[in-house]
């Protein structure tokens, strides 16, 4: 079984797409897709996008909100 240095030695010659499929494939690998969470978050997301383009919302800047709840 390969340890983690020869891994990382290895994950160096990917390209930053296979990059980030494998940290995907980790992450996968720890905690599953949970479809019902999964679902959830993207009608979420359709709703604000809705609501940003029927401007019934406002964009804050990241930084305003860093400044303001940032440590």
């Amino acid at each position: 079984m390969p340890n983690i240095d020869s891994i990382l030695s290895d994950m160096a010659t990917l390209s930053e797409r296979e990059k980030l499929q494998l940290v995907d494939k980790i992450l996968l690998s720890v905690q599953p897709i949970n479809k019902g969470v999964d679902a959830a978050w993207s009608h979420e997301a359709e709703e604000r996008v809705k609501a940003f383009d029927a401007e019934n919302i406002s964009i804050v800047e990241a930084q305003d909100v860093l400044e303001k709840y940032g440590d």
